[in-house]
């Protein structure tokens, strides 16, 4: 019986590390940090889009940390959209594996210049194509 609830239990931890994302320490970290600005909202809509979760950091000079946290995320990404100029990726989304087979995980980023740029992390029942039009439409 012990060995079942122990393995129970590590099963159950192993998932919830796989939910969690590198990116989760930079809203954390940097989230009330100087030259950073954060937005958090749960179980709101945005454009007409039902959304569980909705975080975003627009920041200054912590570029270097947000792109390690990105490449990392990047690895265990189910889905990768990026805009590379000039060899450099300057945008794009990465879709996450789903923490529980219905709700969609998407992080969202634009680089600008000097460390700048901003980080967006969606939950939701949205599709990837949910995500394009929520991004390029004008209003809703």
């Amino acid at each position: 019986m012990r060995r079942i609830l122990l393995t129970l239990l590590l099963v159950t931890a192993c998932l919830h590390m796989q939910a969690a994302m590198d990116i989760d320490r930079i809203f954390a970290t940097y989230g009330h940090s100087k030259g950073c600005k954060m937005v958090e909202m749960h179980d709101t809509k945005l454009r007409g889009y039902r959304l569980r979760t909705y975080k975003s950091l627009v920041y200054k000079n912590i570029g270097n940390e947000v792109d390690k946290a990105l490449a990392e995320d990047k690895r265990r990404a189910k889905k990768i959209r990026e805009v590379v100029d000039n060899g450099a990726v300057v945008s794009g989304y990465y879709q996450m594996e789903s923490s529980d087979g219905k709700i969609n995980r998407y992080i969202l980023f634009s680089k600008g210049p000097k460390g700048s740029g901003t980080l967006i992390y969606i939950e939701g029942a949205l599709k990837p194509e949910d995500i394009m039009s929520m991004c390029y439409s004008k209003g809703r």
